[in-house]
């Protein structure tokens, strides 16, 4: 692939073009060039044939006056235009014949020679016979004026033949070259513009890989791999951070999670103490007692380590139906303790019987727990209350209300608290990253999340779920999840 990108890369696909350009421009310019030298020529051969014509007129005029004994001397002046004239056949035999054929030609020199062979011999006795004189002037004089008038044609259609083939030639090679040019823009802007699509569903967690199926593979080829490559490291990245973030909110309530397991390690080993001291004393219904007790405290204890361990696990997401109170009870468990020792009160209002959600019990739960978290950290000294409701919502969605009695979020910076790294914790209280990666969890599941807060009152977070399935699927999954 290295290879064929370093061989049809767009800017050596782009010199190509403008080498080709350079090369058609340069076979053009010679050929416009001799076009324009010769139609130079033909102007200067148009001007001489003009030329031709007026000294045949003024011979003529000569003629005229010779003819009707006006003036004194007008056989000099007549053999002066005479010898011009037999100059110009010299100089425009070759011009003359491209006009006309070879026999025409001959007759006018013909006449032409007689014409002057008559005035060379003339003397004031001789006689002259004027009827053949006036003939062979008309002759020679319709001889010019068609030479003229056909040059005139001859250069109008090689005007015409330059300018059809300039209009003609360069036309084709410009839309030649546009139309090379434009596929090869209109190639790289289609696939620039999936990358500029795949960046908008980025922004909306709805990316899939980017195919490219160029026949050619140039730089966006590997802006494309490239891009490809980003977004995987970012999504691996995201959930590195969630992960992260979820080891930060277990550190934030380890100290209620110590507390909850040393109440059953305490009363486990107050019972074993009093097992082993006083076991040939005690009847068996009390050693049962005893022995029953340890193993509700151990149960009690492992599940409190298996609800840290279930949040804390990094595993695969899976959407499944589920209650969405078993995840806020999950939640709540984890946190109940660091709840108790900030005096605030927690009540869960979500009846059982509301519709399941399609999610990940675990992605959920940090959810509660990120939003539980805040609402802890948030109460002042004297406690609060911190509730949980949910209910059905229009377009096939489920409600979740979490609400807390805390100072509120003031309206300026509403706005920024789902940005990620947003916090107005202190320095080292928080990384700003918990309501960012709520409301990507959420995004994910195909809901959206909604805050309102008063400032002094509280602040309420709506989170909106998609509901799993038609009424009668829900019934059935409620009553297998009641089961299990």
């Amino acid at each position: 692939m290295e290879s064929l990108v370093g061989r049809y890369t767009i800017r050596r696909r782009l010199i190509f073009i403008t080498i080709l350009f350079m090369v058609f421009g340069g076979l053009l310019v010679p050929d416009y060039s001799w076009q324009i030298f010769s139609l130079k020529k033909k102007l200067m051969a148009l001007e001489q044939f003009h030329n031709f014509l007026d000294d045949v007129l003024e011979l003529r005029r000569y003629e005229k006056n010779f003819l009707f004994g006006i003036g004194n001397d007008n056989v000099s002046p007549i053999l002066a235009y005479l010898g011009k004239i037999q100059s110009h056949i010299a100089t425009l035999e070759d011009d003359i014949l491209e006009v006309t054929d070879r026999k025409e030609y001959d007759n006018f020199l013909g006449t032409f020679y007689h014409y002057k062979e008559i005035f060379r011999k003339y003397s004031y006795s001789a006689e002259v016979d004027s009827t053949e004189i006036r003939e062979s002037g008309r002759d020679m004089v319709e001889f010019a004026e068609k030479l003229v008038k056909r040059k005139h044609d001859h250069l109008h259609s090689s005007l015409e033949l330059l300018l059809y083939r300039f209009v003609g030639i360069t036309g084709t090679l410009f839309f030649a070259l546009i139309l090379i040019f434009q596929l090869q823009v209109r190639n790289v802007l289609k696939r620039i513009a999936f990358v500029q699509k795949a960046t908008r569903d980025v922004v909306k967690d709805k990316f899939t890989p980017i195919a490219d199926n160029a026949k050619i593979q140039d730089e966006v080829t590997g802006l494309i791999i490239a891009f490809n490559k980003m977004v995987t490291e970012i999504d691996a990245r995201k959930e590195q951070l969630v992960q992260s973030r979820k080891l930060a909110a277990i550190g934030t309530f380890s100290s209620g999670i110590a507390h909850e397991l040393n109440n059953p390690l305490n009363n486990i080993s107050l019972s074993a103490d009093t097992l082993l001291e006083e076991y040939d004393n005690l009847s068996e219904a009390e050693a049962k007692e005893i022995i029953t007790d340890i193993i509700s405290q151990t149960e009690r204890a492992s599940g409190v380590v298996k609800n840290l361990l279930d949040f804390s696990r990094d595993k695969a997401p899976s959407s499944m139906p589920l209650r969405i109170t078993d995840a806020v009870e999950a939640s709540h468990k984890l946190i109940a303790n660091q709840l108790m020792i900030n005096a605030i009160w927690f009540e869960n209002y979500i009846h059982e019987d509301l519709p399941l959600v399609m999610g990940d019990m675990q992605k959920l739960q940090q959810v509660f727990i990120n939003l539980f978290v805040n609402a802890i950290q948030a109460m002042p000294e004297g406690g609060g209350l911190l509730y949980v409701d949910a209910q059905p919502a229009p377009d096939g969605m489920l409600k979740i209300i979490v609400n807390d009695t805390g100072p509120g979020i003031p309206p300026e910076i509403i706005g920024h608290i789902f940005d990620p790294f947003y916090t107005t914790k202190e320095v080292g209280a928080g990384t700003g990253l918990g309501l960012s990666i709520v409301y990507g969890i959420i995004k994910k599941h195909g809901g959206y999340v909604e805050v309102k807060s008063k400032v002094n009152v509280g602040t309420t977070f709506i989170i909106y779920l998609p509901i799993a399935g038609n009424p009668e699927e829900q019934q059935e999954k409620q009553d297998e999840s009641r089961h299990n």
